[in-house]
């Protein structure tokens, strides 16, 4: 592969999000032009351990699902509110999640004494903050090229409740819904065939009141 048809995600986390990746996804124009060389030294992961293979046949761990198959609450083009049908939309094999959690806690300074009085009440949502980049993939069941991976990601946005989410990073920390607070798409001048987005999220607990 020439190297002007590669593209190495690793790189682009760095010179897009500040991220030091090890992520590395070779692409070109076929798939059949990719020769992986020789690496020494690379630790694999078992196959026990994949939740999923990218195109290379490499497997792939920490991935998540936007739920759909469902309807979900929306506003109208006139403002009312409305309905739209989602479908599941499996993220991008190139996206990094950060995940944050505070403490709800009350604290009150006392004259004579030193530090603070302090009262805890409970945990704070989480705050997810997710980088990626759409990127054309012909493995994908759908959404296989940058456009629509982007308009799917758009509509998300105007749902106006929370959005399910599958996926062990997400659900080993008993998150299974988010409400996305803010989505932002930055492509790169003069590279159309990927496009960074970040989505700010927060977890979300349905919780039933009796009156």
């Amino acid at each position: 592969m020439t190297g002007n048809t590669a593209l190495n995600i690793g790189a682009l986390f760095t010179e897009v999000f500040g991220i030091s990746s090890p992520i590395y996804l070779p692409w070109g124009r076929t798939l059949q032009d990719y020769d992986p060389g020789k690496y020494i030294g690379v630790t694999t992961i078992p196959d026990a351990e994949a939740e999923a293979y990218s195109w290379m046949g490499t497997p792939v761990i920490g991935t998540f699902t936007l739920d759909g198959n469902k309807q979900y609450s929306t506003y109208n083009p006139d403002g009312s509110r409305g309905t739209m049908n989602m479908a599941s939309f499996p993220m991008p094999y190139a996206t990094i999640v950060d995940f944050s959690r505070s403490m709800n806690c009350s604290k009150t300074k006392v004259l004579g004494v030193h530090g603070t009085v302090k009262e805890v009440y409970g945990l704070d949502d989480w705050k997810i903050n997710i980088r990626g980049f759409c990127i054309a993939d012909k493995s994908r069941e759908g959404y296989k090229t940058v456009a629509e991976q982007v308009n799917a990601l758009c509509k998300f946005r105007k749902v106006t409740e929370a959005v399910g989410v599958t996926g062990s990073i997400f659900n080993n920390k008993e998150i299974y819904s988010i409400v996305i607070d803010n989505i932002s798409f930055n492509p790169i001048q003069g590279n159309s065939s990927v496009v960074p987005f970040t989505i700010e999220a927060t977890s979300d607990n349905p919780y039933e009141l009796t009156l």
